[in-house]
């Protein structure tokens, strides 16, 4: 028990010893600080002891989410924060002679900092930052500024693969009225990092990079973020619609010619690839190097659509022909081949009748009493679903290999 007791005098006298021995830093200290730094401090000019010698500007950037991609206008909008460092030699002190204060808050104001600019800003030129923004400044004049602002940069859209497009956006940032021999940028070995990041739901990053150019005496700073477009969205509203739209236009050779209904049929196909279309433009800039692959196969539907279009109309002159008009060899081979293809019988060609009226007979051995007649013939109504047959067919294959090769191209980056 004594024991006990005995610790414990001696771990709290220990810690008084050390409380007691320990300076705390006061408001006073500061004040006293900031008045001997500051009291011959001019924020015009350049930090530097030799204004002959550059300033080292090191700056890292933190994205924190890709708010907005705007194709129709070429515009990123992005969300983060600069991390900006550079050595202020007028601003240093003695920690041991302000009660070891190793750092102090300004605003952003009351001391010099770049003119770092946006350069390739979808808006005017602003500084960064604002008024209610404080640096920290260290003991040594080593500076931290950290302006937190939402980005709005031009950036070039490449939209021939959409929607399995990739983007490659830059970030441009220059120092505006100093040379680069007064202050030179140096991208931070952090580059770009990610500050608590929000996910895009439409688009994920690739990869990020920065690079520093020099040119004509300018110091800028680049950041790059590739972009790659989530297709999902695209896929079930878009590109499935239309691929079913495409297979329903063959659909208007299916249909019977007494039907009456090919041509609305067709039309109304036709239509609905011309919304699609709009759709498409409403969503992409315009472009006359860049013409996206989804707006070239809706182009071609729509070709294949004024086709079909063509061809019902033709067939439904052909169809309502007078049934004794006859009908020319060209037709009978078609025929013919659509009954090799389609019902592997014996080929009929078109004979003199033996009265005013067509005898209708598939083969001649069925009937041999008909000794006068070589072979028999079918109506124009025949000739109309053998075109029906052959469009259908033709139609189909063209727009499978069209579906490959154009979405191959699409998927292709």
């Amino acid at each position: 028990m004594r024991v006990s007791v005995i610790r414990r005098l001696t771990i709290l006298m220990t810690l008084c010893i050390w409380v007691c021995s320990v300076k705390t830093q006061t408001s006073g200290d500061l004040k006293q600080l900031i008045s001997d730094v500051f009291d011959s401090y001019s924020n015009k000019i350049r930090p530097v002891l030799n204004q002959s010698d550059p300033l080292n500007l090191d700056v890292s950037f933190y994205l924190s989410s890709i708010t907005e991609v705007n194709e129709v206008k070429e515009k990123l909008v992005t969300t983060g924060f600069l991390e900006l460092s550079w050595t202020d030699e007028h601003l240093t002190w003695t920690p041991s002679d302000y009660n070891n204060t190793q750092e102090i808050f300004v605003p952003q104001n009351d001391i010099w900092k770049p003119d770092l600019v946006l350069k390739n800003g979808f808006k005017k030129f602003e500084e960064l930052g604002g008024s209610f923004y404080y640096m920290m400044i260290m003991s040594d004049g080593k500076v931290f500024w950290e302006p937190f602002q939402v980005f709005e940069t031009r950036c070039s859209m490449n939209i021939y693969n959409f929607p399995f497009d990739s983007q490659s956006c830059d970030i441009k940032f220059v120092t505006w009225s100093h040379y680069a021999d007064q202050i030179e940028i140096t991208k931070s070995s952090k580059g770009i990092q990610f500050y608590e990041y929000e996910e895009n739901s439409v688009w994920n990053i690739k990869g990020t990079s920065s690079e520093i150019k020099t040119e004509d005496s300018e110091s800028e700073l680049k950041f790059t973020i590739k972009l790659q477009r989530k297709p999902q969205y695209y896929i079930m509203n878009i590109i499935l619609p239309v691929v079913l739209l495409g297979f329903l236009n063959i659909l208007v050779f299916v249909i019977p010619a007494d039907a009456g209904e090919k041509m609305s049929f067709s039309v109304t196909v036709f239509l609905s690839f011309a919304v699609f279309l709009t759709i498409i433009s409403t969503l992409l800039p315009t472009s006359s190097e860049n013409i996206p692959i989804i707006a070239m196969y809706l182009v071609i539907q729509l070709i294949n659509g004024v086709f079909a279009l063509i061809i019902s109309a033709f067939q439904l002159r052909l169809r309502h022909r007078d049934e004794h008009e006859e009908i020319s060899s060209l037709w009978t081979k078609v025929i013919n081949l659509q009954q090799k293809m389609r019902c592997k019988r014996r080929p009929i060609v078109i004979v003199e009748p033996l009265d005013s009226n067509f005898i209708h007979k598939e083969d001649l051995k069925s009937n041999p009493t008909t000794g006068n007649i070589t072979d028999v013939t079918f109506g124009w109504n025949h000739v109309a679903s053998s075109i029906d047959f052959f469009a259908f067919w033709s139609f189909l294959v063209t727009n499978v290999i069209i579906n490959i090769i154009m979405f191959s191209l699409a998927a292709t980056d």
